[in-house]
């Protein structure tokens, strides 16, 4: 008689209901934000002088939304390497944290890992731990990422084609990002249905607030996210002793 596959394997095999379909579905959001977004990072890049062909390029190689608005600003200003690096790494704090919770075991081969870590952005992050997304097999997960990572690379492409014909004086672009974050909080907050993470998070928000305002600039995200993630790594610990 044949053996049946461990259950990780057989549920990673078989997606469940909506496949595929369900996957693309939930990017939806992301195309909402990614495509205006795109667009607005596609006529900023040629309004500043730099050949149309970087835009869809970026997204291939950087994929890193607000990265690669400050990297039209880098490029025209000429700043050196280490700067660039250590600006890029406080900007991008934030998917160290990322990384403790996201699925990766899901995830089969190499290359599939290797580009889910590399695809992993705020708004994957937020679909794939969050809702109906954190019921994805690898295979969902990997699609969501590809799709997403599409919507963006067309934004761009759409936006450094049309950068020279959109007037400079067209703005609100830049909100789309602010309003996808703001929709995938609420969908987590309506989930998880804890109002105690949520003050949590507006507490440390407001501390990383203070010390970047009057101690140390530029620091509201690191202090922000330390903060936030060594109190739940608390309330996780005392969850795990009373349990015993």
């Amino acid at each position: 008689m044949r053996a049946s596959p461990p259950p990780t394997e057989r549920t990673d095999q078989q997606d469940p209901k909506g496949g595929a379909g369900e996957a693309v579905r939930l990017t939806v959001p992301v195309a909402m934000a990614y495509i205006p977004l795109g667009v607005a990072f596609g006529v900023l890049l040629t309004a500043s002088g730099i050949n149309w062909y970087w835009a869809p390029l970026s997204t291939l190689l950087i994929y890193a939304g607000s990265i690669e608005f400050l990297a039209v600003g880098f490029m025209v200003a000429g700043l050196p390497l280490y700067q660039v690096a250590f600006t890029s790494l406080i900007v991008n704090f934030r998917h160290i944290f990322y990384g403790l919770s996201f699925p990766i075991d899901r995830l089969r081969g190499r290359v599939q890992k290797v580009y889910g870590v590399f695809a992993l952005t705020d708004e994957t992050y937020g679909i794939t731990t969050a809702g109906p997304g954190m019921h994805l097999t690898g295979r969902q997960i990997t699609i969501v990422q590809v799709v997403s990572h599409v919507w963006w690379f067309l934004g761009a492409l759409l936006g450094a084609l049309l950068g020279q014909v959109i007037p400079e004086s067209v703005k609100g672009f830049e909100f789309a990002l602010t309003a996808m974050f703001l929709t995938l909080a609420v969908n987590a907050v309506r989930t998880s249905r804890s109002a105690t993470l949520v003050l949590l998070a507006l507490g440390a928000g407001v501390i990383g607030y203070l010390v970047d305002r009057y101690v140390v600039e530029e620091s509201f995200l690191i202090v922000s996210l330390l903060l936030y993630v060594a109190v739940i790594s608390g309330m996780y610990q005392k969850e795990k002793e009373r349990a015993k």
